[in-house]
């Protein structure tokens, strides 16, 4: 075989084949249509589902296990000795450590087991607080939290076991700032910061990670549940500082800047190097929630109540944000189409 050949065979290997892709070449007619049905029997079996609802159960079985577990100390509190309570938490953290341990890591068993020791540590730490009061604000429980199980989250490589993480670091990123900084004009602002910090740095690696060929973190939910809270952070820190309205200072100039280089980034992001439609139409929704708020306040100048002509313009603005967004994402859509 010459090495042209060869070299054509491997171009074609690299070739990204999906349903939606079956399905324009035979929309074009440049496959008849049991060629479709038989590429989509191999690409998506019709078992297919038993994988995916497999899949639900287990993670659904795992929750409710944990839960079981969490309402077990809570409802027998008072039955239980201390030591025993403290003791049956480790034995459960240890039998899911071996558990990975004895299976390896990678595997789906694994990987529910290596989150289930991530939120069993959270669990032992709570039982502790409550036998030993030290009178601590909760904050420093999920800092514990995160900081005692960052080396294993980090060593298991599952994407279970990282969402657990990011989700126990948001909530003591939350707590810390409501419970030790006082609620003035750059509360919200730090907070909303912060989070955007967290998500998007964790949002960021995940897709360098993902391009460079690991597979734990490139399951598309991963993106969403980075990627949503990250836009939500940021629409409400938007929100925020519009309805201050000219009380602008250092710390919401760079807010604003940090709002403008997130939904910039993230368009770009999502619609050259990693195309995702999706992900586009979740930011084009948050720009149109910013954007028809602050037209809000500036039609209204700044007070919280407008009159009718006000509402009407606004109900015309809106419908006009929103068509501008839709259009967008068609001609998006139709550009993603013929790029592929």
């Amino acid at each position: 075989m010459s090495e042209n050949a060869i070299n054509g065979i491997r171009d074609l290997a690299a070739i990204r084949v999906d349903r939606y892709a079956v399905d324009r070449l035979a929309s074009r007619g440049l496959i008849t249509a049991e060629a479709r049905d038989a590429a989509l029997a191999v690409i998506e079996p019709p078992r297919r589902w038993g994988l995916w609802a497999g899949r639900l159960l287990g993670t659904a079985g795992a929750a409710l296990v944990l839960s079981g577990i969490i309402y077990f100390f809570a409802f027998n509190w008072n039955r239980i000795p201390p030591l025993t309570r403290l003791g049956v938490i480790a034995a459960l953290i240890t039998a899911a450590c071996l558990t990975v341990v004895i299976l390896g890591f990678g595997r789906r068993a694994s990987e529910t087991a290596a989150a289930a020791a991530v939120t069993l540590v959270g669990v032992f730490l709570a039982v502790a607080g409550q036998i030993y009061q030290t009178g601590a604000d909760a904050w420093t429980l999920f800092a514990a939290w995160a900081g005692l199980t960052l080396a294993w989250t980090l060593l298991a490589g599952s994407a279970a076991t990282w969402a657990v993480w990011i989700a126990v670091a948001a909530v003591t990123i939350v707590t810390w700032w409501d419970q030790t900084q006082p609620a003035d004009a750059a509360f919200h602002s730090g907070r909303n910061l912060s989070l955007m910090a967290l998500f998007g740095l964790a949002l960021f690696s995940r897709e360098m990670l993902a391009t460079r060929g690991l597979s734990w973190p490139a399951a598309r939910w991963t993106r969403f549940f980075l990627g949503l809270p990250l836009l939500a952070a940021t629409v409400q820190l938007a929100l925020i500082l519009l309805e201050a309205f000219g009380g602008f200072g250092a710390a919401e100039g760079v807010a604003l800047a940090a709002i403008l280089l997130c939904l910039v980034g993230l368009v770009f992001i999502y619609r050259r190097p990693i195309p995702d439609l999706a992900m586009l139409a979740a930011v084009a929704l948050a720009i149109c929630v910013i954007a028809d708020f602050a037209l809000f306040r500036l039609l209204a100048e700044g007070s919280k109540r407008a009159d009718m002509g006000t509402y009407f313009l606004m109900g015309v603005a809106t419908l006009a944000l929103f068509a501008a967004a839709v259009a967008w994402l068609r001609a998006t859509s139709r550009q993603l189409e013929m790029r592929s």
